[in-house]
Formats: structure tokens, sequence, C-alpha cells
């Protein structure tokens, strides 16, 4: 996959900066390391699990996995992100029919973050 570039990404570190070293400041580097983790693993899942239920026509596991994505996204101050699940968790409820775009653009702005938070991650062992 290629590496983003350009206004996407500069934008999205910029709003990535403050959040993550305001986690720093709050719970050390071990706090700031696991959400991180915990981000970068589930949220894909999350979004590949939206998927799934959109194409199976079973909305039930997208007003569950979407409102947890909006809150993580919050959390690490991937704002881009956390806009696109929040029209997507207000789709599930009145435009199902705008799903498929918002979940191609989540996981095109994942592509964005991942590489991103990857870099901000602290390697265990370093001091908070």
């Amino acid at each position: 996959m290629p590496t983003p570039t350009g206004t996407a990404a500069d934008s999205s570190a910029v709003e990535l900066d403050g959040a993550l070293e305001r986690l720093r400041r709050f719970g050390g580097d071990a706090l700031l390391r696991d959400m991180i983790d915990l981000f970068l693993e589930h949220a894909p899942k999350r979004i590949a699990a939206s998927r799934v239920a959109f194409a199976a026509n079973d909305l039930a596991p997208l007003r569950l996995a979407v409102p947890s994505l909006v809150s993580s996204c919050a959390q690490l101050g991937a704002e881009q992100m956390r806009r696109l699940s929040a029209e997507a968790e207000q789709a599930v409820a009145t435009n199902p029919g705008a799903l498929p775009g918002l979940l191609e653009a989540l996981e095109r702005e994942f592509a964005i973050v991942e590489p991103l938070l990857v870099s901000a991650r602290p390697h265990a062992g370093t001091a908070s």
C-alpha cells in the first residue's frame, strides 16, 4: 500500500500531535503506547466487521462498532476518522445507503493515520 503524502497526511499529523501529547502528559508513555496499540488493533477490525455486517444487511453490529470508533478516534486526535465515524453512526439510523462510501473513506483515512500512529508510538522501556 502506498505511503500517504501531501495535505491529508499533514493535516492528520497536526490533529494527532496535540491529542497524543495530552495522552502522554496524562498517563505517560505506557498509556500512550497502549492506546495506540489498541486503536491499531481494533479500528481496522471494526471497519471490516461493519462492511461485512452491511453486506449481510445486518445493521446491529454497526450500531456497536461505529460509536466505539468515534470515541477512540477522538481520544487519539484522528479527527477526520472521528468525523467519518460520526457520519457513519448517523447513517446507520437515517441513511444506510451512505454506509459503503463512508466505510471506504474510513479505510482510506485509517491508511493515513496508521503510519503516523506507528511512528508516534513510544517504544517499550521509554521513560515517561
